[in-house]
């Protein structure tokens, strides 16, 4: 079967960096074409001219920084995939930035299979945070939580835990797990969520969670 490759555009004020992903990418039969840029103005200009299909961002640049730029490639490409790539592991900053449209959070010391991974997921319409970083992305979820009164449009208390988990990246399994429910149960809430909201899919779900503060 044909698996259409992805252009991908690395973005780090850091050779070092940019040369390290490069080099980890590169082969892959994921991976198409590579491109490079080392500031977000570069990378906003650089997604606007060429054919990319995903970005590897760092947040702290000289410029444009990550954040601003997520929010014009969005703005003008919604369909590119933005995966922030950072040694920050603040779990407001994630939020923050999951808000400003990005797709994916991992460390900077991830490996290559958790990348792979990540990459992956978001191409699939999906959205990715490191391992690393979901309990303290749990427990802003859960201090947001509590200073939410009620949910919006009249949710359930449980309806919400699923929407926040939802937004930190988890897969229904994992949700499952967590919450002590079948698969099928969380699956079942899910799409009960997303008509009853009148969304369209887990992406504009998330966007959802950004939007009314359930991060």
């Amino acid at each position: 079967m044909y698996i259409p490759t992805i252009n991908l555009l690395i973005v780090d004020d850091h050779q070092l960096i940019i040369d390290g992903l490069s080099a980890i990418l590169v082969g892959e039969p994921l991976i198409g074409t590579l491109f490079t840029a080392r500031d977000g103005e570069e990378a906003v200009n650089l997604v606007i001219e060429k054919d990319i299909d995903c970005v590897l961002m760092d947040i702290n640049m000289p410029v444009i920084g990550g954040c601003e730029a997520t929010e014009l490639i969005k703005s003008k490409k919604p369909h590119v995939k933005i995966i922030m790539v950072s040694m920050i592991s603040d779990a407001s900053v994630v939020a923050k930035l999951l808000k400003a449209g990005a797709d994916a959070f991992i460390i900077k010391n991830t490996g290559k299979l958790e990348l792979l991974a990540a990459i992956k997921k978001v191409m699939a319409g999906e959205k990715y945070v490191s391992q690393e970083l979901c309990s303290d992305l749990y427990r802003h979820i859960g201090s947001a939580r509590r200073k939410t009164s009620g949910g919006p449009d009249h949710l359930t208390s449980r309806e919400i835990e699923i929407i926040r988990y939802v937004a930190a990246g988890l897969t229904n399994q994992e949700i499952a797990t967590k919450l002590f429910l079948s698969h099928n149960t969380v699956e079942t809430h899910r799409k009960n969520i997303i008509a009853k909201l009148g969304l369209k899919n887990t992406a504009s779900l998330v966007k959802y969670a950004a939007d009314n503060k359930l991060l």
